[in-house]
Parts: structure tokens; C-alpha cells; sequence
């Protein structure tokens, strides 16, 4: 009865464990993304949008672009010849024509030109990035956090000949300072998260990290009616979403003032930029998110009333196999104590004898002793050897004497005379069973 009471007892112990580990698993498992991304440098769907940052077929002429790396410059667009010269990293430049595709090396071409120092000349298009496409503005504050856009130089101060290191692409890091104006673009100062080398970078190399993992095509909805406006924060009113109604990322963010704006468009009508608060995950991400909080709401009350059960089942399965323990001491003497001397005197008297067989007989008798006592701890079984492997050592402190000494009497019993059994190990045999009856008062 005392071993079945406790079996359920360590049942209901494993149950709520199991419980508590399939919930950090959970949240183990919603954390896993943002793990790969920052601790791992795997981009698994990004924490920042590149908004139409890269240059198209169809980019239309005037528009303002920068090297961030810097490039030479060709008098025709081909990198066959020699330059005639060269744009230093994070110069502002704007296309004056073009784009030409050549056969050469591949890819396009695109005139540009530096309108502080009159330069012209063709260059590659994998070497220009729109300006302001990472939605920084110069009153951009200190501490907003952002990422690069590609992989690109970091620099003791704008205009310096030699770079301090490189970034990588969605390395993360915060404004620390700036902007400072050279050669037509702004340069801020970038204190990375996950490196001691800090520097300037052009603002066309940088976007905004935001807390939200939307790109363009991501699917939003509206949290309460909204408006949808010319310019990110605020003009005129260009549409509108109402609550729960969805639409599609179409660029941004921009940050303005403590706020991060987004370029939506609505299922129908003109698409509006529209501040980040009033927006949340739409789509299939949408719901899923909403149901891995709703989880991880519900598994952290879980968890709380979890580990109290545990802590609780914890001090009571030690209160109760104490008294367990008193209890079985308490009783053993009350129910055999002149009988078992009388057997134990047997037992001595048979150690004692100048007869190997009385040797044999002194073990066995006191195995049949020993499994006497443990059916009366409440201890079941069809064997002493089962009723022996249900015992824990908080129960028993002699509990290791006893397989010692029954597995010597299993030797005894089963191999009869071929076991060579010396009077000093059978009386060595019969202290390690009295040192069990002293432990419990039986004899």
C-alpha cells in the first residue's frame, strides 16, 4: 500500500514536469527566429525593410543616390576601360541618364553626377543605393536602432582614406551621433551591438530596425479606424482602413518624432502612410502570432500553478515518507520482537558451527527473516528481489547490505556446493543481514 501511494505520488511529480518542460519549449520555440537572427546571423524573414533601396530598369532620372563604398567612374559604360576617375565612399550623387546595359561584365549602367564637384561618369548600378531609402532623416535621434542595408565600410570619420572594418548586411547597432555632411550625403556615427568597432557610415548604407519583422508585401491590419496620409507623419488625408481591414506594406518605415510610419495600401483605393501603433500582424502570421500569445498567456499561468504544485507535492511527499518511515519503525517491534530473537539466535547458532551446511543454512534462514521484515513494511512483490528494487535508501539506510546479502544468498541457493563458502564470509554474510534487523528493531 505505502509503495503504491507512492508511485502515484511520483506519477503526479513526472506529469506536472513534463508539463513545465512542453511549455519552455514553446516559448523556446517563438524565440528560435530571433535567436538565428541576432545571435546567429541568420536572416529567417529580417527584422528590417530594404525600401526599394536598390536601383531598377525603371528608376527615374533625378534621383538623388549614393556609393556607399565608393566606385570609379567611366567615360563610357564600360569597366573594359580605364576610369577617369573616382566617387570616395558616401558621395550623393543623382542619375542624369541611363540606365545602359552592357555585355561586358554584365549588368547596368547609369550617368550620374556629383553636383559639388561637377564630376560625371558612368557606373555600375550594383554600386548605388537610393538615398533616404532607410527611412533616416536628419532629425533622426540618438539611440535609434538600426541595421545596414549591405555589406559595407565603417569609418574613423567621412572622408578618411583607410575604413576601420566592415559591417554586414542586417547587422544591427544605434545612432550615437551625427549627422555630419560630407560630400553631399549624411554620415552618422554607429555604435554596433554585437562588435567594439563603432564608426561613421553613410545614411544610404543605414536603415531603421524596427520591433516588427514586416517587409514590403507583409499583410497588416488596422487595429481601430485609421487614416491614411500623403507623407509619413501627417498631410493630407489620402484614405482610410477601418478596424480589423487589412492592406499590404508597400515601403517605409520612416521614423518621425518616437514614431515609425509605413506606406499601406489598402484592398481598395490610394495607399497612405500610417504610424506603426495603429497596425498589427495581419495574414497567416497575423493569426498565428495571436495564438502563440494567447498560448504563451495561458503557459505562463500554467507555469506559475505548475512549479506551486511541485513545490507543494515536493514537501509533502517528504512529510509523508517520513511518517511512513516512523510509522513501519514504530510498529516492527510490537509484532515479532521475541520470535525473531529466538530465529536470529538459530541463525548465530548455525554461523558458529564447524559445519559447512550449517553455514548455507544460517544465510538462507536469515534471507527468509529479511523478506519477512520487507512484506511487513508494506513492500509487494512476487520476490524478495522485486519487493527489494521498490525500496529508496530515504527509506532504508541498510537498504545496500541487503542486496549484498541476499545476492550472496542466491549464490547459496542456486549453485549448492559448487559456491565455495568460507565460515569468515558467512559470517561476514550474516552481520550484513543483523545490521538490517538492528535498523528496524527486529531483533
Amino acid at each position: 500500500m505505502a509503495e503504491e501511494n507512492r508511485s502515484k505520488r511520483m506519477t503526479f511529480e513526472d506529469s506536472m514536469f513534463m508539463l513545465f518542460a512542453v511549455l519552455l519549449a514553446i516559448n523556446a520555440i517563438q524565440r528560435l527566429p530571433l535567436i538565428a537572427q541576432e545571435q546567429l546571423g541568420i536572416d529567417v524573414g529580417g527584422k528590417y525593410l530594404i525600401a526599394s533601396a536598390a536601383l531598377s530598369q525603371d528608376t527615374p532620372l533625378g534621383t538623388p543616390v549614393n556609393a556607399p563604398e565608393g566606385t570609379p567612374f567611366y567615360e563610357t559604360p564600360n569597366a573594359s576601360l580605364e576610369p577617369v576617375g573616382t566617387f570616395p565612399p558616401g558621395t550623393a550623387l543623382f542619375l542624369s541618364d541611363g540606365p545602359e546595359a552592357v555585355t561586358f561584365g554584365g549588368g547596368r549602367y547609369w550617368y550620374v553626377e556629383d553636383t559639388e564637384t561637377g564630376d560625371i561618369g558612368w557606373v555600375p548600378e550594383s554600386a548605388l543605393v537610393r538615398e533616404g531609402a532607410g527611412g533616416i532623416h536628419p532629425d533622426t535621434k540618438r539611440g535609434t536602432k538600426i541595421r545596414a542595408l549591405m555589406d559595407t565600410s565603417i569609418w574613423d570619420l567621412p572622408g578618411t582614406i583607410t575604413p576601420l572594418g566592415q559591417i554586414k548586411k542586417g547587422e544591427q547597432g544605434e545612432i550615437g551621433d551625427g549627422p555630419l555632411t560630407h560630400k553631399g550625403a549624411r554620415w552618422w556615427y554607429v555604435d554596433r551591438v554585437k562588435s567594439d568597432i563603432d564608426g561613421w557610415i553613410p545614411e544610404a548604407a543605414l536603415t531603421l530596425s524596427t520591433d516588427t519583422s514586416w517587409r514590403k508585401g507583409s499583410r497588416v491590419r488596422a487595429v481601430q479606424n485609421t487614416d491614411l496620409f500623403e507623407r509619413a507623419g501627417g498631410g493630407a488625408v489620402v484614405g482610410s482602413l477601418t478596424e480589423d481591414e487589412q492592406g499590404k506594406i508597400t515601403g517605409g518605415p520612416v521614423n518621425i518624432g518616437e514614431s515609425y510610419w509605413w506606406l499601406v495600401a489598402p484592398p481598395v483605393g490610394t495607399e497612405g502612410w500610417v504610424a506603426e501603433t495603429a497596425l498589427e500582424e495581419g495574414g497567416i502570421q497575423g493569426w498565428f502570432k495571436g495564438l502563440l500569445a494567447t498560448v504563451l498567456v495561458i503557459g505562463t499561468i500554467l507555469t506559475i500553478a505548475l512549479l506551486g504544485g511541485i513545490v507543494y507535492a515536493t514537501i509533502r511527499t517528504n512529510q509523508v515518507r517520513v511518517k511512513e518511515t516512523h510509522r513501519i519503525r514504530d510498529a516492527i517491534p510490537k509484532i515479532m520482537h521475541s520470535k525473531r530473537n529466538d530465529r536470529w539466535d538459530k541463525v548465530l547458532t548455525h554461523v558458529s558451527s564447524e559445519n559447512p551446511n550449517d553455514w548455507r543454512l544460517a544465510i538462507i534462514e536469515a534471507d527468509v527473516m529479511l523478506d519477512e521484515l520487507i512484506m511487513r513494511m508494506g513492500y509487494m512483490g512476487t520476490t524478495l528481489g522485486e519487493r527489494l528494487k521498490q525500496i529508496v535508501k530515504g527509506d532504508m539506510r541498510t537498504l545496500d547490505a541487503a542486496w549484498e546479502a541476499h545476492r550472496v544468498r542466491n549464490q547459496v541457493a542456486h549453485a549448492g556446493s559448487d559456491f565455495i563458502l568460507t565460515q569468515r564470509e558467512a559470517k561476514r554474510v550474516i552481520d550484513l543481514y543483523g545490521a538490517v534487523f538492528e535498523e528496524f528493531k527486529f531483533i
